[in-house]
């Protein structure tokens, strides 16, 4: 006698806006902040005028400011670039020890089991270091590799709190960073940024795969109008890893 299981069917990920508009210098679109917490608890991404970093967790969405200080955003605030999805977590995996800071990635990408999906990331405990950083508010046009030499950067250590993200895989990188994106924020909700590096000392790592994506087409004369000029992965590269 064959026994059916029944499979629950993970949501998708939102995706306000290829990445690609960003990468050229729109940094305004008229997405509501309320819009992505509909789409879900778990996101990252960034607001108008690359005004900060943006983390959304438990389905409250902060703003990770150059100083590195989190406020909670209200849902009229206008977004360009952001993700989310509601997580439950398809597993959870412990390190009760220390992990090494040029492990970590790997650590992650060991966890993920096909190169080829979209995954949805949520990383508690503490960190015996944690490196990030943000930006301050932006002209719109501005090349997204220029922004790198006005980023600010940011340490803490021994620090509790929670880094979420996205796996993306390389063929979808015209529309998300391909590999890992991940933000910061410790667990007080007080301090955070995007995630450049972190040493990890006892922490849970939930994985959640995206059987599709949904893609917002901005409708801004700025994207209507856009032409894609710039080396996409050279430019994150310089302002992203």
């Amino acid at each position: 006698m064959e026994v059916l299981v029944e499979r629950k069917v993970r949501p998708p990920v939102f995706i306000s806006a290829p990445l690609a508009a960003l990468v050229e210098g729109i940094y305004r679109a008229d997405t509501p902040i309320g819009l992505i917490r509909q789409k879900g608890n778990l996101g990252i991404g960034t607001f108008n005028d690359l005004d900060g970093e943006l983390v959304m967790l438990d389905g409250k969405v902060y703003c990770l400011r150059p100083e590195g200080n989190a406020e909670i955003i209200p849902d009229e605030v206008m977004t360009p670039f952001a993700l989310a999805t509601h997580f439950e977590g398809d597993t959870v995996d412990s390190f009760d020890g220390p992990v090494e800071e040029s492990s970590f990635e790997h650590a992650i990408l060991d966890l993920i089991p096909s190169p080829n999906l979209m995954y949805a990331i949520r990383i508690d405990g503490r960190f015996d270091y944690v490196r990030a950083r943000s930006v301050p508010k932006q002209s719109n046009y501005l090349p997204l590799a220029e922004i790198a030499k006005l980023q600010t950067v940011f340490e803490f250590r021994n620090v509790e709190g929670t880094i979420v993200g996205f796996y993306t895989p390389t063929f979808l990188s015209g529309v998300h960073l391909a590999g890992l994106h991940l933000h910061f924020i410790t667990a007080d909700r007080m301090k955070g940024g995007h995630l450049l590096a972190a040493a990890p000392n006892g922490i849970t790592i939930g994985v959640q795969h995206a059987p599709s994506i949904e893609l917002g087409l901005p409708m801004t004369l700025d994207f209507l109008t856009m032409e894609q000029t710039r080396d996409m992965e050279a430019d994150l590269n310089k302002v992203e890893r």
